[in-house]
């Protein structure tokens, strides 16, 4: 995604041209720099330089599409200048949009930014709103910020991800999701729409085949928007899971027949499996093992650093940004021959995501089942686990818009799209933005409409999404799987026993899992031995090192967001305050 900042010029701590210096280094360019009532709107490129889309009226006023967007089946100039002609704040929705996107609209004098209905497109101010960005580095390095934000950096290193409205740094958040932003005469206003997801309470009585027959032609619809304004440019991020099945069915309903791309070593059951069906529908397949890209030299890890650093805005989604290189080369590579990626995250608005039983739970046992991958060895007497429960109780309900930590059994199936969707999928969406334009159909509000209260039974074993694939494209539903049977088949007796256990499992037993598979050091090699660490970063973390017993981290994945949060705060400046 390319990216903007508007600021009040004269309170900023950079110049534009300082800021174009900074991201010159990744490859990102500065498109524009204007003067507009009291704010300077800066336009910078995506990682391959392409500039945003910009479609200017004849009256002045102008609209700026960040991310991909589609409007009304339109792409391109046509879409954004029927947007720009039919906006007004007043009675906006985003009923006719797809997308991960931002768009910025000037329009009768004022400026509006307005984001993807899930929220995924995150918008970042500073404390006095004198800086607002779609990028979090480009809002960092415009105002004046000196520590870390010590819960968030636990939130981060624990579930490789940020979840609710605080960043990483004190004296920077992001608006909540829906809210429009109107900059009028210096002054900045957030307008709060309501959510364009619904949830009616009659899929609850729906049978499988009537329940897969609405999805279906929800997702249907997703899909004739995205295949009439790409067609075949589409590409297919592949596996031998139902996500990408249910995407390629619906392709192919459509006429489409998209490239594939599948990930892994020439063994996994998901390559295998993609090569299966590629063969037999006359595809083409690229495989892409990004396991083998060789470590680096020495003398270029800084500078593959830095690149990362800039390239995924300042921190990614799950792991860190020390690696050999292998995820920006592949994702720019993905858009080879303007091609369009589809992917198929938050497919499991289909399944039961959380493995939780039917019936009725809390915030809490939600946290202790999927949010609770630590050790409290691993941290210092900074950290509360109280107080780390508290506040992932406290983003949930802001999520649902509840106060009652007692969760209806439908709540903790918003949370999957309002939740786990809209923070951590969805910053690996806007990140995913900045390489290219690509679409991620599940995460659109018109698929998960009426997916919270479709009856559990229904999404258990995948029986749901089996079915939609089979309504779509019985062909596609009988290859094989990498669950071990095709998707029409039956659920073979080990499988359905091996769900009901992890299913069944408490909440409490589900805490304890990090710990029993994380009992012993991981050994330091490659990018984390202290040889390459140095190129980067001090090996001995003064910065972050304080919130850490890095001496017990024995996961390597959390070792490398501990090592990222260095790395950051190194690179801004940024301290931590310690509780006394």
């Amino acid at each position: 995604m390319s990216f903007f900042t508007l600021r009040k010029a004269d309170l900023s701590i950079r110049t534009a041209d300082e800021l174009a210096d900074y991201f010159h280094h990744a490859g990102i360019k500065r498109v524009s720099t204007e003067q507009l009532k009291g704010y300077e709107l800066t336009i910078f490129s995506d990682l391959a330089g392409n500039a945003p889309e910009r479609y200017v009226g004849n009256n002045g006023d102008f609209i700026v599409q960040f991310g991909s967007l589609i409007y009304r089946k339109m792409v391109g100039h046509k879409a954004l200048q029927s947007a720009l002609e039919s906006f007004d704040q007043e009675t906006f929705d985003w009923a006719d949009m797809l997308g991960s996107y931002t768009l910025l609209i000037y329009k009768s004098g004022d400026f509006y930014v307005v984001n993807d209905g899930l929220g995924t497109a995150k918008l970042y101010f500073d404390d006095a709103e004198h800086v607002i960005s779609n990028s979090f580095l480009a809002c960092c390095l415009s105002t004046p910020i000196s520590h870390l934000n010590t819960a968030a950096c636990y939130e981060y290193v624990i579930n490789g991800a940020l979840f609710g409205t605080d960043t990483l740094v004190e004296g920077v958040n992001s608006y909540p999701a829906n809210t429009i932003i109107r900059a009028s005469t210096g002054t900045i206003h957030s307008i709060v729409k309501p959510s364009p997801i619904q949830q009616s309470d009659e899929v609850a009585a729906l049978s499988l085949n009537e329940a897969a027959t609405l999805h279906c032609q929800q997702l249907r619809n997703v899909f004739e928007s995205i295949a009439h304004g790409y067609a075949d440019r589409l590409r297919v991020s592949f596996s031998g899971g139902f996500d990408s099945r249910l995407m390629l069915a619906m392709l192919l309903e459509q006429d489409i027949k998209p490239a594939l791309f599948v990930y892994g070593s020439d063994h996994d059951a998901d390559v295998l499996i993609a090569r299966h069906v590629a063969k037999a529908e006359g595809l083409e397949l690229v495989h892409v093992n990004k396991a083998a890209t060789p470590i680096p030299n020495l003398d270029e890890f800084e500078a593959i650093s830095r690149r990362n650093l800039i390239a995924f805005d300042g921190w990614k989604v799950e792991y860190g940004l020390l690696d050999h290189g292998e995820d920006v080369t592949d994702r720019l590579s993905r858009h080879d021959q303007n091609a369009v990626p589809l992917n198929g995250s938050l497919g499991e608005i289909y399944r039961n995501f959380h493995y939780i039983p039917d019936g009725r739970s809390s915030t809490g046992a939600v946290t202790s089942t999927f949010y609770s991958q630590y050790d409290t060895r691993a941290f210092s007497a900074q950290f509360s686990e109280k107080d780390y429960r508290q506040r992932f109780s406290n983003n949930m309900l802001a999520a649902l818009h509840s106060e009652h930590e007692r969760l209806e059994r439908y709540q903790v199936e918003e949370l999957y799209p309002l939740f786990r969707g809209r923070f951590w999928t969805g910053r690996d969406t806007q990140l995913n933005q900045r390489f290219g334009t690509m679409f991620f159909p599940y995460m659109e509000p018109k698929a998960i409409d009426n997916t919270a209260k479709v009856a559990i039974k229904h999404k258990d074993l995948g029986y749901l999404q089996g079915k939609m694939i089979a309504q779509t494209n019985p062909r596609l539903a009988s290859y094989p799987s990498d669950y071990g049977f095709p998707f029409d088949g039956p659920r073979p007796l080990a499988y359905r026993a091996k769900t009901w256990l992890g299913t069944q499992r408490p909440a409490w037993l589900r805490k304890q899992s990090f710990k029993l598979t994380n009992r012993n050091p991981f050994d330091k090699a490659g990018v984390f031995s202290e040889a390459y660490l140095q190129q980067v970063i001090d090996p001995t973390f003064p910065r972050v090192g304080s919130l850490f017993e890095l001496t017990s981290v024995y996961s390597q994945k959390q070792f490398g967001l501990i090592a990222t949060l260095e790395f950051l705060a190194t690179e801004l400046d940024l301290s931590v305050k310690l509780k006394l």
